[in-house]
């Protein structure tokens, strides 16, 4: 088990060098480095193969290619990514990160450079940039993916949404998708390093239009239940995989004294 997660981890450490350099030099000749993001849905669909990780997708036929949509997904692996890139192959998407993937090396400088959303979360004064940066984003017809609860959950249960991406969904007024992802604890389970072989599923929701005559509390606050109870509907908590018992730790279960009853 350990050493197949640490192949797994060499893989992906691997195709990481290996699609960052063109991605890095793409994005110099183009101002939204959209070429060098469709290398990324490569890069996340190799690492799924590398690691034995298939995704299932359900509702992308709700979907069209050429608009832009805010995305709102619940959060539950670093797996989450790639399986969204790998299935919203034929999208231009960005997603909100937190800050601290700068200093990740080779990972900071891709997500930079490919004009990735990422936010200071201990500031309050950043709401007015991130607004601007997602109106860009949307205007060049590029879609963005928000994770609404803000971190990843560790027990497989929806932790409460934070109004920050619903705010700028109401600022911006394009559909909003919710989106349910099952399974990709199991794969990564949050804290863990640990890569493990399996399924990830995936719901695309009906995309969400806003009601323009709602004042903008109303319409956050509507806005959010909506796309909560959208993702609770198709929401399976699962639990990381057991660690096996060690054979000395087994204690044998005595036979039935009358098996007939």
């Amino acid at each position: 088990m350990i050493l197949s997660a640490t192949l797994r981890c060499v893989w992906v450490t691997l195709l990481t060098l290996f699609w960052s350099v063109p991605v890095i030099l793409l994005s110099f000749f183009d101002p939204y480095a959209k070429r060098s993001v469709r290398l990324i849905h490569a890069w996340a669909k190799s690492n799924l193969w590398a690691c034995g990780v298939k995704v299932r997708a359900h509702g992308r036929e709700r979907l069209d290619p050429r608009k832009a949509y805010l995305f709102m997904a619940n959060h539950q692996s670093q797996f989450d990514i790639l399986a969204l890139l790998a299935v919203l192959d034929l999208f231009q998407l960005r997603w909100v990160a937190k800050r601290e993937l700068r200093k990740v090396p080779i990972l900071g400088l891709c997500a930079q450079l490919t004009h990735q959303i990422l936010v200071d979360r201990e500031s309050r004064t950043q709401a007015v940039a991130v607004i601007r940066q997602v109106k860009r984003l949307l205007d060049a017809g590029i879609s963005v993916l928000f994770f609404p609860e803000g971190t990843r959950s560790k027990d497989g249960q929806l932790l409460p949404f934070k109004p920050g991406g619903f705010a700028v969904a109401v600022e911006t007024g394009v559909p909003v998708v919710p989106v349910t992802i099952n399974g990709s604890r199991r794969i990564l389970p949050s804290g863990d390093w640990k890569v493990r072989a399996g399924e990830i599923e995936i719901v695309f929701g009906e995309p969400i239009q806003l009601d323009p005559r709602l004042n903008k509390k109303v319409a956050r606050e509507e806005l959010l239940v909506k796309v909560r109870a959208a993702i609770a509907a198709h929401h399976r908590p699962d639990t990381p995989p057991a660690p096996p018992a060690s054979p000395s730790l087994i204690t044998p279960t005595a036979a039935p004294e009358n098996p007939t009853l």
